[in-house]
């Protein structure tokens, strides 16, 4: 009987072939998950965070793979109770990002500032205000209150790096999002982005996931010209092969224009159950998009993506061949540059 291939290789590609690639230097992986994982955990979205079996054996596994692809240092979102595991094991290869958030609509504001307390008690060094629409109906807007008051305490304590995560893919918005009174559109998103960075202009923003609009370069183009303090990740393999590729022109253009202001990301999480080749795929479809010039059917399965008659069950990655100086800067310098700011 014959077996459907894995999500994570399904055209069979070796990712121990690393020919395509030229990139010699250290990388920075600027948005991951890397966390305690138990037997109990879902198969998909967030660990228990609590409950016995628990185990750094997929942290390893995923550090492990990295350093095989050049990461050095993973920036992680985690829960704080796994800040100091983590960081017995791995010491200064992994940072730490708090995530501000709440699980539920009537959760405390104090519960949320005792959490950020945790966070910058146990050393994070980027605080991350997660808002995609599907969050909406938890108050988890980007402007709201909470949150600027949040931010206000982050930075009182010498914090200077906020990552956000705005908007979704333009697919979601064409099949989840169709209710524009409970999810606004796509560009309604980005209001309170700009609000935010508008309130706290002495602060480096991260826009996760290509600020969430790698369909639209221009847009990227005008939020980097019209904010000098915002910076944008590479994160979310899928969404990236499968929206940058078509866009190959464009994007070398706007990283090359600004390069010093993106980050090498993955968003990689760890999961109980998963296998070295599930952590190799993300990277070596990062890595081949951004600095090779190779083009053929993306090894990964995607949900997202809608194939023509005839054509390729997957998307197309092409490589969009940064130049050598520019990869520097998104894998490494800028990374190192922002971690290394002196605290105010």
């Amino acid at each position: 009987m014959s077996t459907s291939p894995p999500e994570f290789n399904v055209t069979g590609i070796d990712y121990a072939d690393l020919r395509h690639l030229r990139y010699q230097g250290p990388i920075i992986d600027f948005h991951a998950h890397v966390m305690m994982t138990r037997p109990g955990d879902p198969p998909t979205g967030p660990p228990l965070g609590k409950g016995p079996g628990a185990t750094v054996e997929q942290a390893e596994t995923m550090v492990e793979v990295g350093a095989e692809f050049g990461v050095h240092q993973t920036v992680t979102m985690c829960p704080p109770d796994d800040i100091e595991p983590l960081r017995e094991r791995f010491g200064e290869r992994l940072a730490f990002n708090a995530m501000i958030s709440k699980r539920t609509l009537d959760e405390s504001d104090d519960q949320v500032y005792r959490t950020l307390d945790r966070f910058l008690e146990l050393g994070a060094r980027v605080v991350k205000l997660w808002s995609a629409p599907r969050g909406r109906e938890r108050g988890l807007v980007v402007d709201a209150p909470w949150r600027i008051e949040a931010i206000k305490r982050a930075r009182s304590a010498g914090v200077r790096l906020v990552m956000v995560h705005v908007a979704d893919p333009d697919a979601w918005f064409r099949t989840v999002y169709t209710d524009v009174a409970k999810y606004g559109t796509k560009p309604d998103q980005y209001v309170g982005l700009e609000r935010m960075m508008n309130l706290f202009p002495d602060l480096i923003w991260i826009g996760a996931h290509m600020a969430g609009d790698s369909e639209h370069p221009d847009h990227l183009q005008a939020l980097l010209e019209n904010y000098p303090q915002f910076y944008i990740d590479t994160s979310a393999t899928k969404w990236q092969v499968r929206e940058v590729s078509p866009r190959a022109d464009a994007h070398r253009n706007l990283l090359t224009h600004f390069a010093d202001r993106f980050l090498f990301g993955t968003d990689l999480v760890t999961r109980h159950h998963l296998v070295r080749e599930h952590y190799a795929s993300r990277y070596w479809c990062q890595r081949t998009l951004w600095e090779s010039t190779w083009a053929g059917p993306s090894p990964i399965a995607d949900a997202d993506y809608t194939p023509p008659e005839g054509g390729s069950m997957t998307p197309t990655l092409r490589g969009i061949g940064l130049p050598d100086e520019v990869l520097e800067m998104v894998y490494f310098r800028n990374a190192e540059r922002l971690l290394n700011l002196p605290i105010i």
